[in-house]
């Protein structure tokens, strides 16, 4: 039987690590700053290549990860960044993230 790849039972993309893994481009800061969400503009830390990352808790899950409804929910889903939106359901990326939280990825389906 196989097992459909489901973000909400998984959320491994979202616990990276406490290195600002998960990038924000320069537009999604000043596009939150128009919304007047500096809250989430101003939640980062210094990211790879120089770049700007989300903020992260001591666990390495994202600040924004967890909603009353789900721990693997993001509760700034509607608005999230870039590299959130382009990130891809069972990508190599996706399934790499899920084989080093010891998520089994045999089996899957979209």
């Amino acid at each position: 039987m196989s097992e459909v790849l489901d973000c909400l039972t998984c959320g491994a993309c979202c616990r990276t690590g406490t290195d600002g893994r998960i990038l924000i481009p320069p537009d999604d800061l000043v596009r939150w700053r128009r919304m007047g969400r500096d809250d989430i503009a101003e939640a980062v830390q210094p990211g790879h290549f120089g770049m700007t990352g989300f903020a992260t808790r001591d666990d390495g899950s994202c600040v924004h990860l967890g909603t009353p409804g789900s721990v693997n929910a993001c509760h700034i889903y509607e608005i999230r960044g870039t590299t959130c939106r382009e990130f891809e359901k069972g990508s190599p990326q996706c399934l790499e993230f899920r084989k080093d939280a010891g998520l089994e990825k045999k089996g899957l389906t979209l």
